[in-house]
């Protein structure tokens, strides 16, 4: 009632007045889930969400499991950042240019196949009030962000897995006694002997050629007979 009588007041000389965020914090139920990851693989999770966000990372502890990253400017649709109320009437504060989002993930292991993952945001703004100076405030969350980060890191939980190392092949399988065979040094025994031309010269004797018709292999050679006259 104070504070609304003061606004009162301050209306009648064409001064404008804050009224703080009214929202509620959202429940923790906007804010944690359980993924079914041990706890290394659930940490790789979340860290990848942060970089699929273009997130700047600020602190990391794997140790405690706390990541700290900054966000981009943040919207009414976001955070309440409260009311200012004027003569032209009661708006809600925008975000200035210079606001900041910051994300913190804990990440606390379930035992050994489950790991809670919880994200807290905080939103801070400069709100100006009319014949007022520059006020920051500490806007409080919708708990529209955490939801969307939250369901992220689910998704990336789905396709989070240890490296799977193949076995062997079944061409890589084969038994030794194959293998002393194929690898074996070649012999004559088990060689095909390639063709050699000179045994079959050797087996088939060549005609001569028709222009040593008449000629002797033993050096002595005879004149073809004359024709008959």
């Amino acid at each position: 009632m104070t504070v609304s009588i003061l606004c009162a007041i301050a209306a009648l000389f064409a001064a404008g007045c804050f009224d703080p965020p009214t929202t509620q914090p959202p429940p923790d139920e906007l804010q944690q889930v359980v993924i079914p990851l041990p706890y290394d693989l659930a940490w790789d999770a979340v860290n990848a969400v942060v970089r699929e966000n273009s997130f700047h990372v600020q602190a990391q502890d794997m140790t405690n499991g706390i990541i700290e990253a900054v966000g981009p400017r943040f919207t009414l649709h976001d955070a309440d950042c409260g009311k200012v109320k004027s003569l032209a009437g009661a708006y809600s504060a925008e975000p200035q240019a210079n606001s900041s989002s910051v994300y913190n993930f804990l990440v606390r292991p379930r035992g050994r196949e489950a790991t809670l993952v919880e994200v807290r945001a905080t939103f801070n703004s400069s709100v100006t009030v009319p014949l007022h100076p520059t006020t920051d405030v500490d806007c409080v969350s919708h708990g529209i962000q955490e939801s969307n980060l939250l369901r992220d890191v689910l998704a990336e939980a789905r396709k989070t897995h240890r490296p799977e190392f193949a076995g062997p092949s079944r061409s890589q399988q084969a038994s030794p006694r194959a293998s002393a065979q194929a690898s074996g040094p070649a012999t004559a025994r088990n060689q095909a002997r390639p063709p050699s031309s000179i045994d079959n010269t050797a087996m088939q004797p060549s005609a001569p050629p028709s222009s040593m018709h008449g000629f002797s292999l033993g050096g002595n050679f005879k004149l073809p007979a004359p024709p008959p006259q």
